[in-house]
């Protein structure tokens, strides 16, 4: 049976986990590393040109220290709260594991943690990957390419049930 717009009922998507952080979420780098607060700026400011000079990186409003993206840096330790919510949500029926090396841990034991959790693993990679032995599925490719094709298949797949 269809929930909505062919979409199984079973289905239940989730927020996204922004494992590596966000480019849209930037943080203040004082110990807290609390989110920035931006200042105000007269409208246009920031598109005025500055002379072929560097544009100096924006301050916290909230202590003056310097403001950095949301993401983690080669080095820096996962947001211990995104990783606890992605091995969480590993514990499902389907796992797909799209474009990524398959080699830098802890990101790259998600996929074996739903594999052991009897999820079925399919893989979109143009290359082999350590992923290969434990993805049920793995689909040669561009992401680009293979996944609407995907989507369509299993659009498909529902409209003939």
């Amino acid at each position: 049976m269809a929930a909505h717009a062919g979409v199984p009922s079973r289905a239940q998507p989730r927020a996204a986990i922004h494992l590596h952080g966000s480019l849209f979420a930037p943080r203040c780098i004082a110990a807290a590393a609390h989110p920035a607060t931006f200042q105000d700026t007269p409208d246009g400011e920031a598109a005025q040109p500055h002379e072929g000079r560097r544009i100096p990186p924006p301050r916290c409003a909230s202590c003056s220290a310097l403001i950095r993206p949301g993401v983690v840096w080669f080095g820096e330790a996962l947001p211990e709260a995104a990783l606890t919510a992605a091995v969480e949500a590993a514990a499902c029926d389907l796992l797909l594991t799209v474009g990524t090396s398959a080699v830098v841990y802890p990101a790259a034991e998600i996929p074996r943690i739903a594999a052991r959790s009897g999820a079925t693993v399919i893989q979109v990679n143009p290359q082999p990957t350590p992923l290969d032995q434990v993805s049920a599925i793995n689909l040669r490719g561009n992401a680009a390419q293979v996944l609407p094709a995907l989507v369509a298949d299993a659009w498909e797949q529902t409209d003939e049930r």
